[in-house]
């Protein structure tokens, strides 16, 4: 059987998304998959160290420039290229990651007659609209299912999907994100940790996610600001890079609490956080299906998240809690809970690990996506 040709597309090459993609690229069976990808170079400052990984694992990679935001000129030059290129080489698989790239690859491989297009959202765009914008971007994605083979989604993408009538059922393909385990260090020197970072409590909670609108850090500050007040000795952590972070630090000296909310920005060595990290926060307003999570369970820290369709993977007193969005009242009352009981922090964290281990296979998540692409054959 030839190994089959698969053009893998991301625009929003940071975080989650790329960590998914590289998954991928490295884990593949390069005798069965030639692999080609095409990233933006516009979100992260450098990708030199993923490219790097991607061609030694054999992969062809081309950056090509694509906007953030909707830029009609720049979009369609994007467009073309990506079409000229698909049209240029003789692709088996189309697969789109997130949302512009899920328009710009989609279109190209339906144009290009690719036999298999598919498509992973990384969180719907529309599930972080409202009004009438919320109503444009599900007619795109509904419009754009109609030339897609397969959508992959999470638990709660397949509801939104399902909800907004994007796509059928059938062509809703539920493969979650998982995590290859085997490249996380686990440290034990708490105290050193500690000291480097400027961390003087004994108890740390810590959110991490990039500082935008999305993981809404305000109502993560608030919360902080009401634990305090009877906590005083804690020290919050907000990880992460973001166009945020001056309107965040003027936030956290605004209430007089930045000697215990500490922005430290982005960090190459995310294992270190965790090992200090007693309660994990994440107070996103959409997400798809972050891999924080399931890093956070792996480490044993217990959850105190928003409610925004983490019920498969978080059981409110098993390994953590659930509050609603921009609740940070609930979310302050849910950490006091878990402060003021050093074992039911230990039994939870024990609880999110089983979950882990249990139900977020990453060899699953492999095979599952080597099955979907061989598709019986359809190659050969």
């Amino acid at each position: 059987m030839k190994r089959i040709k698969i053009l893998f597309g991301l625009e929003a090459a940071d975080g989650g998304a790329l960590k998914h993609l590289l998954y991928l690229v490295e884990n593949l069976n390069s005798s069965d998959f030639d692999i080609t990808v095409i990233l933006s170079d516009k979100r992260k400052k450098s990708l030199d160290k993923e490219i790097k990984r991607m061609i030694f694992n054999k992969a062809r990679v081309l950056t090509m420039p694509m906007e953030r935001e909707i830029n009609v000129v720049k979009d369609f030059i994007a467009l073309v290229k990506i079409v000229y290129h698909v049209g240029r080489n003789s692709y088996d698989i189309v697969h789109a990651h997130s949302s512009k790239a899920g328009i710009f690859f989609r279109l190209a491989g339906w144009f290009n007659r690719v036999p298999l297009i598919v498509y992973t959202p990384h969180c719907f765009y529309f599930q972080a609209k409202s009004g009438v914008w919320k109503k444009v971007f599900s007619f795109i994605e509904r419009l754009a299912s109609g030339i897609t083979d397969y959508i992959i989604v999470s638990d709660n993408e397949r509801k939104a999907a399902l909800s907004y009538k994007i796509s059928s059922a059938q062509k809703l393909k539920n493969i979650n994100n998982a995590i290859d385990f085997n490249q996380y260090k686990q440290y034990k020197n708490i105290e050193g940790i500690k000291q480097s970072l400027g961390i003087k409590t004994r108890l740390v909670i810590g959110g991490i996610g990039r500082l935008t609108e999305q993981k809404d850090w305000i109502t993560y500050i608030y919360a902080a600001n009401e634990v305090l007040k009877t906590y005083p000795h804690v020290t919050f952590l907000i990880v992460g890079e973001g166009e945020l972070r001056t309107q965040l630090n003027t936030l956290v000296h605004k209430l007089n609490i930045a000697d215990r909310v500490l922005v430290i920005g982005y960090r190459e060595d995310i294992q270190k956080i965790y090992a200090v990290m007693d309660i994990f926060v994440s107070t996103s307003l959409w997400e798809g299906f972050p891999y924080v999570l399931l890093e956070a369970m792996y480490y044993k820290k217990p959850v105190v998240a928003t409610d925004i369709g983490y019920s498969s993977v978080i059981t409110k007193g098993m390994n953590g809690y659930l509050s609603p969005t921009r609740d940070y009242h609930c979310i302050a009352d849910n950490i006091s809970l878990l402060i003021a009981n050093a074992s039911l922090c230990k039994t939870m964290g024990g609880s999110g690990y089983d979950v882990v281990m249990q139900n977020y296979s990453f060899e699953l998540f492999i095979r599952e996506h080597e099955l979907l692409y061989k598709q019986q054959n359809r190659f050969s």
